[in-house]
């Protein structure tokens, strides 16, 4: 070993191979520091100096191999495409997100690898291959085992390696079995042992008892040999015994043998040879695939990728007709999920089912090979296994094939010259008033269901004909006789970071909901809020069912921060229906879709704002008349409450001592509420925790506020209330404070057009800044008067012509069906 190499890192996933990798280096009188995935990496690696790390912590990972001054490393052992549900990600994670997300969406697992290298590498770290490190575990030219492959045995390694090549550029498994010239199986996503296990079920069930065939593994051409170098050990041994095979070989130099000497001892004692040989270069095969240009013939549409996907799966299916032929590819923006050779396309289908296991999201599609029948059975089959549906490439497809799809909201589709009539997508037309309506309507928490539940009651109130509604949806929508599929708590939550631990079920929920607006065909779709629950839904929708408006209610803070989501919402959001009078012309500005100022709620509710009895809850309170009030307004969610309450605590009491006794008042919603009481019972003034129904008497009360920046400002400025606004995040989520395109965060600032509230924000959220800014909204100063004046803008620039932001809701939402 080198003097370079003699301090290595190693990022362990799962397997053998990395503590197999770490003994070496340290026979050879090198050390390592080795980095642990989280729930993969094999325990035993904690003999070794190491560090745990999730699998989102790429900068904890970096800084460990600082620490030990390791510039060069391996990435080593098994890894799994990672689940956001178990994420807890580091800043440095957080700022390679869209490289992340870019990773996790390209097609085959070589693109992802690649990708992977590529970032670590911008951080600094070499990454060197196993042969780099440790030469020995390797498998040279020759056999490794008493007994030898057979001529015939030759000849199906040849087959073997001449198909893993000419399948190289599809990004296909590294794995066949060839058995007397017949391909018997290739791997796909379910991995090498998997794949002996399926190959020893086929021949059990057809009673073959012989022992023949052999299982091939290599590379594939161009396959960076630094990650996913194809591995054998024991294992391997043991399922190809299972399966019936004579032997195992692999090419030369380009293979890991793990635990060498069980697996050689165990093919010895099956009789099963393994040997290494040498594979010269080839030219490509001559493949003509067959078009693949697709035509759709459901009422549903393809997904965007379904394009390229079809033409994948027809070249891959062009190179198995040299091989023998091919039944089904089962594919998935890229990735090759399963390939079929011997057997049908409904078992193909039913062993992506399978790999999904209770995974219910709907991906990826079925192409169909030559000579294979599509059938209303392989439609349903394909249903189970949650595909978005199913391309023939030769097969005529009937009518009764074409009405199963569309029943159960799936697309089908050929590459070949259709035989019959394709079924036409439904169209919005010009129809009377009256006509029946179907409207979708998806909310995703508490806030949304409030608007969906006066949406529905202005579209009825509005509309002449008769509307069915269906969809997701709270309590206030179920008042007007709204029935949702599942209850709004099971996806009811805020910010990225809160939604990681219940990712997989809001990601069932998504497809559940795609799945039944499909079903329901509706005139429209509308989505209230949420986007990182409602957008997903409208995409999809979007995607198998073009002809559907969708309308978003609440548009994203596009003005914000991220502006170039306003024109990445055109290909799915038809109209947006804005609560905030500048966002139209924020979308204007930035490329969004057409956006209509309906109002904020909240301007329904100026009146009850502005007349509030006051004098009734200072009676009930018992307050000192002669005492000035403060408002004190910590937050609506746990964590705010939590972040906030303490450094509000010192400001008041920083405040009283500085101007002299006051009274506190502080409204609290009901699941915050018992904090509040526990964390206010020292406080000096002690405050009076009333119910959030006291809110806009007290604003009416206060001589100023102390708020939490969100809704609540925009209701001090309708009550004409002084307040100063501070607001506390996470540091992961503060640290990307630099993407921020808006002057202020505080939406009364925003919605008046000048920063009349000052705010203080993360570092800046200080007793000291706080009290400062509080203590002359207590007298008659220039800075009282200054925000008087400010505050009187607010009622009149929230204003809207129509009766209510609802009814003008409605009016634009009905104005898009009859587009």
């Amino acid at each position: 070993m080198g003097e370079a190499t003699k301090r290595i890192g190693i990022i362990a996933g799962s397997g053998s191979l990395p503590l197999e990798v770490a003994r070496s280096i340290a026979r050879q009188g090198g050390s390592v520091h080795v980095v642990m995935v989280e729930g993969a990496a094999d325990p035993a690696l904690a003999a070794f100096p190491h560090t745990t790390v999730n699998w989102a912590q790429p900068g904890r990972a970096m800084a460990a191999f600082r620490n030990a001054s390791i510039t060069d490393a391996v990435l080593i052992g098994g890894y799994g495409r990672p689940s956001f549900a178990t994420a807890r990600p580091d800043l440095t994670f957080m700022r390679l997100v869209p490289a992340v997300v870019k990773l996790l969406k390209a097609g085959g697992d070589d693109a992802v690898l690649r990708g992977v290298l590529a970032q670590f590498e911008a951080l600094g770290l070499h990454i060197l291959s196993v042969a780099d490190v440790a030469p020995e575990l390797i498998v040279a030219e020759g056999g490794l085992t008493k007994a030898r492959p057979s001529d015939g045995d030759t000849a199906d390694i040849a087959r073997g390696f001449d198909l893993v090549a000419a399948l190289g550029r599809y990004d296909i498994g590294q794995a066949v079995v060839v058995t007397r010239g017949e391909i018997e199986a290739i791997e796909g996503a379910e991995g090498t042992d998997r794949m002996l296990k399926r190959v020893a079920e086929r021949r059990a069930a057809h009673g073959m008892r012989e022992r023949a065939g052999v299982l091939v593994k290599r590379p594939k051409p161009g396959q960076d040999m630094r990650v996913d170098l194809p591995t054998i050990g024991p294992d391997t041994v043991a399922n190809a015994a299972a399966a019936g095979l004579a032997g195992i070989a692999v090419m030369a130099d380009h293979v890991i043998a793990v635990n060498r000497n069980d697996m050689i001892a165990g093919a010895d004692a099956q009789g099963l040879f393994v040997t290494g040989v040498k594979d010269g270069e080839r030219p490509p095969l001559a493949a003509n695939p067959p078009s693949s240009r697709m035509t759709t013939l459901s009422r549903v549409a393809a997904y965007e990728a379904a394009d390229k996907d079809v033409a994948r799966a027809a070249g891959i299916l062009s190179v198995l007709q040299h091989f023998g032929g091919g039944s089904a590819i089962i594919i998935d923006r890229g990735r090759v999920l399963a390939v079929g050779t011997t057997e049908g396309p409904s078992d193909v289908i039913a062993r992506v089912r399978d790999l999904r296991g209770n995974n219910a999201k709907r991906r990826g599609l079925a192409a169909v090979g030559a000579r294979q029948a599509l059938t209303q059975g392989l439609i349903k089959v394909a249903n189970a296994a949650h595909l978005l549906g199913v391309v023939a490439t030769e097969a005529v497809i009937s009518p009764p094939v074409i009405a199963a799809a569309n029943e159960l909201g799936m697309f089908v589709a050929t590459t070949a010259a259709p035989a019959t009539a394709r079924g036409t997508a439904r169209t919005m037309t010009s129809q009377s008033t009256s006509r029946p309506l179907k409207i979708f309507v998806v909310a995703g928490e508490h806030s949304g269901d409030a608007l969906g539940g006066k949406l529905v009651h202005a579209l009825k109130k509005r509309y002449a004909g008769d509307i069915t509604f269906a969809g997701v949806g709270g309590e206030d929508m179920a008042r007007e006789g709204f029935s949702s599929l599942f209850p709004i708590e099971d996806v009811a939550v805020m910010g990225p970071l809160s939604i990681l631990p219940k990712l997989p079920r809001i990601v069932r929920r998504v497809y559940q909901t795609v799945d039944a607006a499909i079903a329901f065909a509706p005139d429209l779709v509308v989505i209230i809020d949420s986007p990182e629950f409602t957008h997903p839904i409208a995409k999809r929708i979007r995607k198998r069912a073009p002809q559907i408006p969708i309308v978003d209610y609440v548009s994203p803070s596009v003005w914000a921060w991220r502006p170039g989501r306003a024109k990445k919402m055109r290909p799915y959001v038809d109209h947006i229906l804005a609560l905030l009078p500048f966002e139209p012309e924020a979308h204007a500005r930035l490329g969004g879709p057409a956006c209509t100022y309906v109002g904020h709620p909240l301007i329904e509710k100026l009146a009850e704002i502005q007349n509030a009895d006051a004098a009734a809850l200072a009676a009930r309170l018992h307050l000192d008349p002669m005492r000035p009030v403060l408002l004190v307004l910590p937050g609506s969610r746990t964590s705010e409450v939590e972040r906030l309450i303490d450094v509000f605590g010192e400001a008041v009491a920083q405040l009283a001592g500085s101007i002299g006794p006051i009274e506190v008042i502080i409204p609290a919603v009901r699941h915050v509420r018992d904090r509040i009481v526990e964390k206010t019972a020292n406080w000096t003034p002690r405050p009076h925790v009333v119910e959030s129904d006291d809110k806009y008497a007290a604003m009416r009360l206060a001589r100023a506020a102390l708020a939490a920046s969100g809704t609540v400002t925009l209701e001090l400025a309708l009550a004409q209330t002084p307040a100063v606004v501070a607001y506390k995040v996470d540091k992961v989520i503060a640290n990307l404070r630099f993407l921020l395109k808006v002057p202020s965060v505080v939406l009364a600032n925003l919605v008046i057009g000048k920063n009349v509230y000052p705010e203080f924000l993360q570092e800046a959220c200080t007793a000291e800044n706080l009290e400062a800014a509080l203590k002359p909204l207590f007298g008659e100063t220039p800075e009282r008067a200054a925000q008087l004046e400010g505050l009187s803008l607010a009622p009149a620039k929230m204003q809207l012509a129509a009766s209510s932001p609802s009814e003008a809701a409605a009016d634009v939402v009905l104005s898009v069906v009859k587009a």
